[in-house]
């Protein structure tokens, strides 16, 4: 019997061993996997950047707007097409959990916008990792990121954070329940999040007697700046909060990699929507999420 279980043993261990492949192999299987989503990418950037030569162009508003539209829906294609390698490269990991080329490449991922809706698929990576990928400096550093992405997830509690406003008034987000909050990470500088305020201001005087707020997070290390942008945008008649004059924390508890970055409350101070980056269709998915709301 005890030969018999020492053959099986040694057996299995030569079998798991022969299917483990070198970092190479995974290397060059990972390119292969990716090579159509890859050059899509290729494709779709050649035709943004063509796109946006002609849109300096033209001079014609209706051009114009015509082009913008072509454009955004161009990076619409594009964050669709990221989301499909992420979850090719997500379910290869799976696979082979002992390959820290494979577990970087995730890793890597996991602030971006493509990565925003699979904290479930992360965590489960991460579990299955081998002790050495799970002690490796991108092992350590997943473990932290999903920390702070677990909290900061659609379905989670918003982390609570409180200071002055830029006018140096008290302001609290546990004093906002009861209402719907919309957090607006974003900066003076930001040509992508200026853009996006006309929508937003128009979201704020349509819904804010039923009970809507919003409070604008600042990343802006000037303060003065920021406040002459608040000015010419006309948009003081709501929250400004600004995190260097805070010195807070609140970038790492809300998961922030980039701007404009926004996160949707609800009146128990749970997280209902949360958009990364710009564009379209961000847009309408938080305009039609209001309506779904208010209307």
């Amino acid at each position: 019997m005890k030969i018999f279980l020492f053959i099986f043993i040694s057996f299995f261990t030569f079998t798991c061993n022969a299917q483990q492949l070198s970092e190479s192999e995974i290397k060059q299987q990972l390119e292969s996997l990716n090579s159509k989503t890859s050059k899509s990418r290729d494709s779709i950037f050649k035709i943004i950047s063509l796109s946006n030569d002609k849109l300096k162009a033209t001079k014609v508003a209706s051009e114009k707007e015509q082009l913008d539209y072509y454009i955004d829906n161009l990076y619409n294609i594009s964050d669709r097409n990221d989301v499909a390698q992420l979850k090719a490269n997500l379910n290869f990991t799976k696979k082979h959990p002992y390959s820290l080329y494979s577990f970087q490449l995730v890793q890597q991922e996991i602030s971006r916008q493509p990565g925003k809706n699979f904290y479930d698929e992360y965590e489960a990576i991460y579990k299955n990792a081998s002790p050495e990928v799970k002690n490796s400096e991108s092992g350590k550093k997943m473990a932290d990121q999903l920390k702070y992405f677990k909290q900061s997830k659609v379905g989670s509690i918003a982390p609570l954070f409180s200071g002055n406003d830029i006018n140096g008034k008290p302001i609290a987000l546990s004093g906002f329940k009861g209402k719907y909050v919309l957090i607006d990470f974003w900066a003076s500088w930001c040509a992508p999040c200026r853009e996006e305020l006309p929508y937003i201001k128009k979201a704020y005087a349509k819904y804010k007697k039923l009970g809507f707020e919003i409070i604008s997070v600042s990343i802006d290390s000037d303060l003065e700046r920021l406040k002459t942008a608040i000015s010419k945008e006309d948009i003081s008649n709501w929250k400004h909060f600004s995190i260097a004059q805070n010195n807070t924390k609140i970038e790492k508890d809300y998961f922030l990699n980039g701007i404009p970055h926004k996160i949707l409350i609800d009146k128990k101070g749970k997280i209902i929507g949360k958009w990364k980056g710009s564009g379209n269709l961000n847009k309408i998915t938080l305009e039609n999420q209001l309506k779904d709301l208010f209307e």
